[in-house]
């Protein structure tokens, strides 16, 4: 019955957009991060991660991204994806399935459209870098 499955909450695991300089560009470059800030590894991660919504009257849509790790251990990052600016008009949506011991774990991680500028970086409470977490 429905009333007899759990769902666990998600608790200390986060995706945050951090902004950091990109030795290969030579300039600074807007990236995913996942953290996980538990006392515990994460395994059997999958991330999917897409942008939608309407630019001048226009619905837009990015391409699809899976991104697949088999484990980040406790207050441990991992660099998910970059970004490109162009997406920043769009609603970012990052969907997050893990396991945990032996429960399964799911989240979406929304970045309301224009919510990713250099205007709402703050200092990210914990980890030593800038960035911007979510509002879902």
């Amino acid at each position: 019955m429905k009333k007899d499955i759990e769902i666990p909450e998600v608790k200390d695991v986060e995706v945050a957009v951090v902004k950091e300089y990109n030795e290969e560009f030579l300039q600074d470059a807007w990236y995913a991060y996942l953290f996980n800030n538990s006392p515990e590894p994460i395994e059997a991660i999958m991330i999917v991660s897409k942008a939608e919504g309407e630019i001048n009257g226009e619905k837009r849509n990015s391409s699809i991204f899976r991104h697949a790790f088999p484990s980040l251990a406790a207050g441990e990052s991992i660099k998910v994806e970059l970004l490109d600016e162009a997406i920043f008009d769009l609603s970012n949506t990052f969907m997050l399935t893990y396991f945990q011991g032996a429960k399964l774990y799911d989240k979406n991680f929304v970045f309301p459209a224009k919510s990713i500028s250099d205007e709402t970086l703050k200092k990210l409470p914990f980890v030593n870098k800038n960035g911007i977490t979510h509002t879902k």
